[in-house]
């Protein structure tokens, strides 16, 4: 019976931390515009600068 309140908060512990984590995760996997516009302009630049080669 001693160990029964151990059990809470390791069980609460891990939970917390799961949605701590889920919650980064969720919020770090968006990209703003200005992100998604820099990406597709680097993406044709490289692939402008490959064909540029043949």
């Amino acid at each position: 019976m001693e160990s029964f309140p151990w059990l809470f908060a390791v069980l609460g512990g891990a939970v917390i931390l799961g949605l701590v984590i889920a919650y980064g995760a969720f919020r770090s996997s968006k990209a703003t515009p200005r992100q998604e516009q820099a990406g597709e302009r680097g993406a044709h630049e490289l692939y402008h600068k490959d064909e540029s080669k043949h």
